[in-house]
């Protein structure tokens, strides 16, 4: 199992020595004007500058393809750590993601993922089928992934919308977690698209495109989404737990 990892002007990047102590591979995909100030194992060159974070993982998709990857994990470049709630916050360390492997090779879902470890405790369920985001560390079926990132939207959450209207959907295990930055403090990545406010052009794109289960609302200060995940993936008679 490998592990892809999108970084742009974050050179000193230590989310890949998290995955490398569990044993995976990791793949950097990164910009041809910064491609010689990354210091990392595995390099992808992806050809093309300031295309955006759509670019980039469409070009992931089509690699890991090209390469007959069947599976495998595309994470951010800031995840600081992982864990597990069991009553307490527990840390641990990437090999926690084996543990979601081997219930994934048994199901039918494209994405799989973890929560966020401020979330982490409030939740009931040790799982969620089709009714919570995914995103940030995600396993990915992507030999069973037709659909494509999108452009001008909030990339990560309509990739999952496609989904469940093209595919089974998603699994989210609510009581593992990692933890990273809060979005857009971090320099690098997509630090200057969030200080643009294109996020919230981004939001609304998105509840224009996924109306009505997805309405753009102001949230703390910025403009954000709310979705009934579940009441779309009912609609489109996917499992819903």
């Amino acid at each position: 199992m490998i592990v892809c990892i999108p970084s742009k002007g974050r050179t000193n990047t230590k989310t890949h020595e998290l995955f490398e102590s569990a044993g995976y591979d990791v793949y950097h995909f990164v910009e041809p004007h910064e491609y010689d100030q990354y210091n990392v194992k595995n390099k992808i060159n992806i050809q093309k500058s300031n295309q955006g974070i759509t670019y980039v993982r469409n070009f992931m998709l089509d690699w890991c393809l090209e390469k007959g990857v069947e599976s495998c994990w595309f994470s951010d470049d800031d995840i600081q750590g992982f864990g597990i709630y069991n009553g307490k916050t527990v840390k641990k360390d990437a090999n926690i993601l084996k543990d979601i492997e081997k219930v994934a090779e048994k199901l039918p879902f494209e994405i799989y993922g973890m929560n966020y470890v401020q979330y982490a405790w409030t939740e009931k369920k040790n799982y969620s089928i089709n009714s919570k985001w995914c995103e940030v560390c995600v396993l990915m079926k992507v030999s069973k992934i037709k659909w494509r990132y999108r452009e001008n939207t909030k990339e990560d959450r309509d990739f999952q919308m496609q989904t469940i209207q093209n595919g089974n959907g998603v699994l989210r295990f609510n009581r593992l977690w990692f933890s990273c930055p809060s979005i857009g403090a971090n320099a690098g990545g997509l630090h200057e698209w969030y200080a643009e406010g294109n996020d919230a052009e981004a939001a609304k794109k998105m509840s224009l495109q996924w109306n009505p289960w997805i309405k753009a609302v102001n949230k703390k200060g910025r403009l954000d989404v709310k979705a009934d995940i579940k009441g779309f993936a009912k609609s489109c008679g996917r499992d819903v737990r």
